[in-house]
């Protein structure tokens, strides 16, 4: 049962990644309203990167996990540090800045992040901690045996 535990992180990052592209990532408060064109959703931060790492998360989790595939492993490892320095590197930073025309027209704007950069940066982490897990309870490698070492054959 050890060995499934892992499937529970993967399975709530992916989807955890894919609902954060629609939501609200970043709000824009002037004052104490949010203006025209002041919020933005995880997709228009980085064109819906995080939502197809999501997607390509699923079948790869179920692989790994509950096949003991060392490939999808590694591609899920590969996939979720994809996904965390998407987050730390192109939403954070974006999340700091005031997109041009709300800058120059209203003074006090300030730009914060909202529910849809918390979900994705939890299920990064959280695919993060998922393929950790699967590779450290992949069964341990064997040396692969011949039809004639099988078979007590060998010269």
């Amino acid at each position: 049962m050890a060995r499934f535990a892992p499937l529970v992180p993967l399975l709530a990052g992916a989807l955890l990644l894919i609902v954060g592209e629609f939501l609200t990532a970043r709000e824009v408060v002037v004052v104490t309203v949010i203006p025209p064109g002041g919020t933005a959703t995880g997709g228009d931060l980085h064109l819906y990167a995080l939502g197809v790492l999501g997607v390509a998360m699923l079948p790869m989790a179920y692989g790994a996990v509950t096949r003991g595939a060392r490939p999808a492993a590694i591609a899920l490892l590969v996939l979720s540090i994809a996904a965390v320095a998407i987050v730390l590197f192109i939403d954070r930073p974006a999340i700091d800045h005031t997109p041009g025309i709300l800058e120059r027209t209203y003074e006090l704007a300030d730009p914060q992040p909202a529910t849809g950069f918390y979900l994705q940066s939890l299920g990064a982490v959280l695919a993060l901690v998922g393929s950790v897990a699967t590779f450290a309870l992949l069964p341990k490698r064997s040396r692969w045996v011949t039809p004639r070492e099988q078979a007590g054959t060998t010269p």
